[in-house]
This record gives C-alpha cells, structure tokens and sequence, in this order.
C-alpha cells in the first residue's frame, strides 16, 4: 500500500471512531485531550503531518464560545517514511501539470545525483521533517 492510501484509509477510519464517540481503536493519543475536546462538540478532520516513523493525524473540536480543541492520534508506521524533494536541478516548468527538467553535463549530472543519494539518508533527509519557511522566488 502506498503512503497515500494508508493516510487516506486511517484519517477516514479514525475520523469515523471520533465521530461515534469512540477512542480510536489505534495508534496513541492523550485522553485527556480528547475528554476535553468531546465537550466542545463533533470532531473535524484538521491536517496530517509526518516523522519518519510516523504519521500525525489532528482532529479538531471547533467549540465557537472558547478556543477549539485538537487530538493528535499518532500512528506508527510500517516503515520509515522519507521526504522526497524536488531536486535543485529540476527546473520547474510547469504547463498543464506536467514538470519539466534541465540539460547538464554528465560530469555535472552524476554530481547532482551523488547529491542527491546522500537527502535520502536519515541525516540527510532529517531537515526534511517539520516547519519550512517558504521558498523564495527572485
């Protein structure tokens, strides 16, 4: 199963259990949050981040007299999860959706991708894994 199935399948199992008041049936999370957050009303599905061991799925209780409540149910996953980046020598040109690349140099080529083996490792691809600031265009 790919990632996006496995994300997909769980956020809508998961949301299914919160909206029927139930705990979900896996992963972890704090029950004390989620006692809180079922005062505040129904749950709805908020945004899903990743680690590379796991997948993190927020649900939110919107409650409009205080601030809304969020669980975060985290599951573990089957293996390591990495994040793979556009690389620096992909020019993206974008038209219709299709992305298109760049000519270099064979020597230039297997540098880039000697490069780019070494964003897959852990270390390497370790500040792939939470807050970004945006990219910039010039």
């Amino acid at each position: 199963m790919h990632l996006s199935q496995l994300v997909a399948s769980k956020k809508l199992s998961l949301f299914a259990e919160l909206k029927a008041g139930m705990e979900p049936t896996e992963g972890s999370f704090d029950s004390a949050m989620l006692q809180e957050c079922r005062k505040k009303g129904s749950p709805q599905v908020g945004k899903v981040w990743f680690e590379p061991h796991s997948i993190h799925f927020e649900f939110i209780y919107p409650d409009s007299l205080t601030s809304a409540g969020v669980l975060t149910v985290t599951l573990a996953t089957p293996e390591r999860i990495v994040f793979l980046p556009v690389p620096e020598w992909v020019i993206e040109t974008i038209w219709q959706g299709d992305v298109d690349g760049s000519y270099h140099f064979e020597s230039d080529a297997m540098a880039l991708v000697a490069t780019y083996t070494q964003s897959l490792k852990p270390e390497g691809n370790a500040p792939w894994f939470g807050p970004r600031q945006a990219k910039r265009r010039e």
